[in-house]
């Protein structure tokens, strides 16, 4: 059986220097918020298409039967 030397072994967590891990995070960090003012401006659009949409003005006036009066 061979034994692992420390010069061939990965790096763990506290190895690595925290500037590594801040320019690591960066990047998923930016595409989050970036992400989310996008869906925020979607779902915005969204719901003003929508209530055009339903709004009274916009559907045809339905004529209903006149019903006799006795």
């Amino acid at each position: 059986m061979s034994k692992i030397s420390p010069e061939n072994s990965l790096p763990t967590f506290t190895e690595v220097p925290p500037k590594v891990l801040v320019s690591l995070a960066t990047g998923p960090l930016l595409l989050t918020l970036v992400g989310s003012r996008t869906l925020e401006r979607l779902l915005l659009e969204l719901g003003q298409t929508s209530e055009e949409l339903f709004r009274g003005d916009r559907l045809p006036i339905l004529s209903f039967p006149q019903t006799p009066k006795p």
